[in-house]
């Protein structure tokens, strides 16, 4: 998934939320740069070392660049930004069933990742 294509769904999840898209960029490098740090490194996979969102720290994130969670496993980032959004806006219960539709995504593609790539020696998986 694109950054430009989790923008748009969750803009379809959320129409007219107000919030900037900047900020909403900055939640997808967010996202990307806790999923690297508490997922990616853990594997012996150099196949996702040229993706995500958190590679464009430098504020020029565009829409056509691909975030790091892989198909099917994408479906998490307009989740987050819905959750997210939620949050911003004090839409507390919109905000848990968002955030449990993440979480599960979550542990689905820790354990994907867990199954298909072997762990560095001395990693830790906290999944």
């Amino acid at each position: 998934m694109t950054v430009g294509q989790a923008l748009e769904r969750a803009e379809e999840l959320r129409p007219g939320s107000r919030i900037a898209l900047a900020t909403r960029q900055a939640w997808l490098k967010e996202a990307d740069a806790m999923l690297r740090e508490r997922l990616f490194k853990n594997s012996i996979t150099d196949a996702y070392d040229d993706v995500g969102a958190d590679l464009a720290w430098d504020d020029s994130l565009q829409d056509d660049d691909v975030l790091l969670a892989p198909a099917p496993f994408d479906a998490l980032y307009p989740h987050y930004l819905c959750a997210m959004t939620d949050a911003a806006l004090g839409e507390t219960d919109r905000y848990v069933g968002e955030q449990a539709q993440y979480n599960s995504l979550l542990a689905d593609l820790a354990a994907w990742l867990r199954r298909s790539y072997p762990t560095l020696t001395g990693a830790q998986w906290r999944w």
